[in-house]
């Protein structure tokens, strides 16, 4: 997530990953090959991103983009199984 309205981002992606039902691993702000070791250390099999603009151009397969309209439900984000932010 980039580290200006991380709320907002952070936000939206555990929306998303409530609707998925996907089990969070971590939210990380602003390093993107952080992002990347924990999909090779195998702590994540997909990242999440909030916006196609924070998107890699060199991106690695498995990257989701929540949609600009997400109907997720209000208050079933997931847990966070651990934070990492830098």
């Amino acid at each position: 997530m980039q580290p200006d309205r991380f709320d907002v981002h952070a936000a939206r992606c555990l929306d998303y990953c409530a609707a998925m039902r996907y089990e969070v691993a971590g939210l990380i702000c602003g390093d993107w090959n952080a992002a990347l070791q924990m999909l090779k250390d195998g702590l994540a099999a997909v990242i999440v991103v909030s916006a196609m603009t924070q998107l890699d151009p060199h991106r690695e397969p498995r990257i989701e983009v929540v949609p600009k309209r997400l109907k997720a439900r209000r208050g079933t984000r997931p847990r966070l199984v651990a934070k990492v932010a830098h």
